[in-house]
């Protein structure tokens, strides 16, 4: 690619990530941006094809894009730009949203390659940025970084009373499947990985407005404002396909990772409890009926 040097040149100095490969794929390219991203460096990149399990997208229904949808071979053998929004394969493990953009690469009338350019579409809290450093190290969970029982008590409590009575708000109550042998086969360490990566994978693919919480041991609830039971159905579904494709980046350790989750809307009358008790009702019955499923649970009221 005779423009190589001159891409390199440009581009070490944007901010948005980008990467180039060769019409068959092969990672010529990576920047600081798509370090700072992904975390992978050049080093573990460049040389490599981008589907040798790097930053492995998928889209919204689990699809292994890299295979069976890739942007940059439907641009290199279109010649067209072309945008996406997946979900790349963080190298710690976790899932996140990013937007893509593939351009093809044209050299004497031919395509020889194409230019990926993405950027993060992780919506951050905007509460959880505001707590200061004090409340956060009291309100959030520090393995999973996660806020904790006592945001749910103090700050979600009266997050409920002051919403309007007919805001929908949506709840999952999420378990992860057969967690006690994972952390009996390969140990409470690598336990604490699947969590922190399940974790970052839920909060980094929710809104900025939704709230996670960990509830306890493997058990996380989720509070979403906004979210009627065909969002809140939808968002599980889409947590349960993506925690399905994650696990860390472990070859020793090979096994199925997934979660059962309870779903149900917030009626009038529920109280936080109740209504968690509710998720958490429609989650045991998603582990009775074979695990790895979304139940979701009507208010009687």
């Amino acid at each position: 690619m005779k423009q190589l040097k001159q891409f390199k040149q440009m581009f070490d100095y944007f901010h948005e990530a980008i990467y180039i490969v060769d019409k068959k794929r092969q990672i010529l390219y990576f920047n600081e941006a798509a370090s700072q991203i992904s975390g992978f460096s050049s080093g573990e990149t460049e040389g490599f094809f981008c589907y040798d399990n790097i930053l492995n997208h998928v889209d919204d229904h689990g699809t292994n894009l890299c295979f069976n949808g890739c942007p940059l071979v439907h641009s290199i053998e279109t010649n067209t730009i072309s945008d996406h929004y997946v979900y790349l394969h963080h190298k710690l493990g976790h899932r996140l949203r990013v937007h893509v953009r593939a351009i093809p690469v044209m050299e004497d009338d031919q395509v020889i390659g194409a230019i990926e350019v993405f950027t993060d579409e992780t919506q951050k809290n905007l509460l959880q940025q505001q707590l200061d450093i004090q409340q956060r190290l009291l309100m959030l969970d520090p393995l999973t970084g996660l806020f904790n029982r006592r945001f749910m008590d103090e700050k979600l409590e009266q997050i409920m009373r002051d919403k309007p009575e007919d805001q929908p708000f949506g709840v999952l109550f999420i378990d992860i499947d057969n967690f006690k042998d994972i952390n009996d086969t390969f140990g409470h360490s690598y336990g604490d990985e699947v969590l922190k990566s399940i974790a970052n994978t839920i909060q980094y693919n929710l809104k900025a407005t939704d709230y996670v919480i960990r509830f306890g041991g493997e058990e996380m609830v989720v509070f979403m404002p906004m979210a009627d039971a065909q969002l809140t159905t939808e968002v599980a579904e889409l947590i349960r396909i993506l925690v399905r494709r994650t696990k860390p980046r472990d070859p020793k350790h090979d096994f199925d990772l997934t979660i059962s989750v309870g779903a149900t809307v917030m009626s009038k009358k529920d109280t936080i409890d109740s209504v968690i008790d509710r998720a958490d009702q429609a989650m045991y019955q998603a582990k009775k009926s074979g695990k790895n499923k979304v139940i979701y649970l009507h208010s009687k009221s």
